[in-house]
């Protein structure tokens, strides 16, 4: 480890002293897309991250928002965003966040903005970001996802794992490369801060320039966010004191017995979705609420020129709930998802898109340029109550416009004239849905899906990141999500893998392994078989040893598909299966046949699907497993309900990654483990790493010290 650590150290100070050039990037509450030259060697980007009201202007001072002197605003009958007490806010104050046109609360902002700015830089540049911690009240890491931080476990921006949070008024500054060309994000991993607003789009283009389209992610990087009426922790806590109490009503209103209460919605398939009621979406900070006329909302838009071809990038930074994406009258091009460029995937209708996900697509500007068209994001939400299927959708959206440079920008009064409609699909001509969370639609929707099982890359990867068919001895590992379902009296496990709940130890594990200041032992989940089927919260890790072909098979056998995101890897997706499905009503009703929960074959025990904590494949329902240099590789993957997802990598990334499911309320509750790889080869975290843990001090120690150091006391 020393030897390796060593040699690191000196090829980065070589690299560090051969700079030239650090650009320090203008990036500012004015600027939504911070680019850094592609000639500098290095990108240095400042965030100042606060906690800020909906509807607000505020002062900026020295370049900074200045959070003590906000100024509320609101959108008038003609669109027009004006003060309450008529006075103009303009140069020397921040863009008010006008949310979904409804939403009065606090959120948490990147320079003031929602989401944060998008960063672009070039592939093989140094990007350097000094994180500013202004909230009074809260700790915040930011993690880079998607960045494999190889030689650099330490910027993960993993709380507990990687760092210890940034402290009210403290600077982190992250130093990492961007080493691989992509669509990639950034988000705050500590608690619910994701869904209030500190995220955004991290794109890292290519030296070698693609001709065919225009790549301009200023302008054409979509964020997508579901929004709430309260800050998602209300929403969480909300949650956990009975989902009952989502029925509308006032913020602060005291539920009342036997009012309608609220059930979960489900998708196409049958399985549970909407464990929290769908309040509004976001599309780069901008949506409407439903309750809101569209000549009293602001919406984000998109510009093209007509006759050319454009690459879009697709970021899902939701909280809950996955979209349906669509752009009306234009056919879309998959190209690329997370980070990765894949064969193209032609003709699509619908993009389908979950937490931590992205999608790249090619879209022809060749439909009549006088007119403004909708780009809609629809959650898979379905009335199940109805007769079906199909059934109707529930129609909770957000929607942005595309328009085209020969007409002007639309404005809110424009909105509800726009005419352009969504895809039509029927049996003689069927609409394509990519990255569907279960295997297909009932017919009777007539929409086509293309799953990630049938995804190609587009280069192959290189020959010394391909594992093995068959992984390495003791590496297959079997992990089941289990998803709890609304809470109920007695119950002691939630969200878990394996019955294993998460719980963050004290101290960063990467550090306190370097500085043996942690005792993990203690920490640690057990280990031996059928010992957590109730349910146990701890510290859940798996050890593995350096350059190995790891193989995980990612089963759900509870009610609800999970975006399972890894850290530190980009994973070769080997094969998927599927549970059984009703002709009659497409829904989901067996998990796969290819997977067991039974301890053997005479094992009768009767347990919940979330209780299964001993996988195996069923005898002759293992599939076969072929990996080649065209693979599929993610670093972010539904795992359908019932169903599940096989896949594969090279330990060669050595530190502490997490795995976890991307639907914040299922992390928070415990679906979560770290993934300690050849710990031995990991490169030490740089001096001066701050530290954090447990204090504890002895009653004898207490009174050693006042013995020590007297001091005189008494009364006036």
């Amino acid at each position: 480890m020393q030897l390796f650590g060593s040699i690191f150290i000196s090829l980065l100070t070589l690299s560090l002293a051969s700079l030239k050039t650090i650009h320090h990037v203008p990036c500012d509450d004015s600027t939504a897309s911070c680019r850094c030259n592609q000639d500098a060697d290095a990108c240095e980007f400042n965030f100042e991250v606060s906690n800020l009201q909906t509807f607000a202007k505020y002062e900026v001072k020295d370049g900074n928002v200045y959070e003590l002197n906000g100024f509320i605003h609101y959108i008038n009958e003609s669109g027009q965003l004006v003060s309450y007490d008529g006075n103009v806010y303009g140069a020397g104050y921040s863009e008010a966040a006008t949310v979904d046109g409804k939403t009065y609360r606090m959120f948490s902002s990147i320079n003031g903005r929602m989401p944060g700015p998008t960063l672009i830089v070039t592939e093989g540049q140094t990007i350097i970001v000094n994180v500013r911690n202004n909230m009074k009240n809260q700790d915040l890491t930011i993690h880079w996802h998607g960045i494999l931080q190889r030689n650099t476990p330490w910027m993960d921006g993993s709380p507990y794992v990687t760092q210890c949070p940034i402290t009210a008024n403290a600077v982190f500054k992250y130093i990492f490369i961007a080493d691989h060309a992509g669509t990639f994000w950034y988000h705050s991993h500590v608690e619910a801060q994701r869904g209030d607003g500190i995220q955004g789009a991290l794109v890292i283009l290519g030296r070698d320039v693609d001709a065919s389209y225009l790549d301009l992610p200023e302008r054409h990087t979509i964020n997508l966010q579901d929004w709430f009426a309260q800050p998602f922790m209300d929403v969480f806590t909300t949650q956990h004191s009975v989902e009952e109490t989502f029925y509308p009503r006032d913020v602060g209103e005291l539920p009342v017995p036997n009012r309608d209460v609220y059930t979960p919605t489900l998708l196409p398939d049958g399985s549970t979705h909407g464990t929290i009621p769908y309040f509004s979406g976001l599309i780069n900070g901008k949506g409407r609420h439903r309750d809101v006329p569209y000549s009293k909302s602001i919406l984000a838009t998109f510009r093209v020129d007509y006759g050319r071809r454009y690459r879009f990038r697709m970021v899902g930074e939701q909280s809950l709930f996955a979209y349906k994406v669509s752009v009306d009258q234009h056919k879309l091009t998959v190209i690329a998802t997370d980070g990765q460029d894949i064969k193209p995937i032609r003709e699509v209708d619908y993009v389908i898109i979950q937490s931590g996900e992205r999608y790249d697509f090619l879209l022809n500007a060749d439909q009549d340029p006088t007119e403004y068209y909708w780009i809609r994001a629809e959650t898979l939400e379905v009335d199940t109550t109805g007769n079906g299927p199909p059934f109707r959708s529930l129609g909770n959206k957000v929607e942005a416009v595309l328009y085209y440079s020969i007409r002007a920008e639309p404005s809110p009064t424009d909105y509800a004239r726009i005419s352009s409609s969504p895809p039509s699909c029927t049996a003689s001509s069927p609409c394509i849905a990519v990255n569907c969370p279960f295997k297909s639609f009932h017919p009777s929707y007539h929409i086509e899906c293309i799953n990630i099982g049938s995804f190609k890359l587009l280069r192959q990867s290189p020959i010394t990141e391909i594992p093995s068919n068959i992984p390495s001895l003791g590496q297959e590992y079997f992990l089941n999500f289990g998803y709890s379902g609304p809470p109920t009296a007695g119950q002691k496990l939630r969200d878990n893998i394996n019955g294993k709940m998460f719980k963050s130890p004290p101290a960063p594990v990467l550090i306190a392994s370097q500085r043996k200041t942690l005792d993990l032992p203690s920490l640690l989940c057990p280990t031996q078989p059928y010992t957590c089927e109730e349910g146990c919260t701890c510290l859940h890790m798996f050890t593995i040893p350096y350059n190995k072909t790891v193989q995980m098979i990612w089963a759900n056998f509870g009610g609800e598909s999970h975006p399972i995101h890894m850290h530190g890897h980009s994973f070769f997706v080997v094969a998927t299966g599927y549970g059984g499905c009703d002709k009659k009503t497409g829904f989901t009703i067996t998990t796969s046949p290819d997977l067991s929960c039974r301890k053997d074959e005479y094992d009768n025990t009767s347990f919940s699907e979330e209780q299964c904590t001993t996988l195996h494949w069923r005898s002759g329902h293992k599939p076969s497993i072929r990996v080649n240099p065209y693979t599929l590789r993610k670093d972010t993957v539904i795992i359908p309900s019932g169903g599940y997802v096989v896949i594969e990598f090279l330990s060669n990334n050595p530190g502490f990654w997490l795995l976890h499911c991307h639907i914040e309320p299922h992390m928070m509750e415990g679906m979560a483990m770290v993934l300690d790889i050849a710990e031995q080869w990991q490169n030490p975290a740089p001096p001066g790493m701050p530290t954090c843990g447990d204090f504890k001090l002895s009653l004898d120690a207490f009174y050693e010290k006042l013995v020590h150091n007297p001091v005189t006391t008494g009364y006036a």
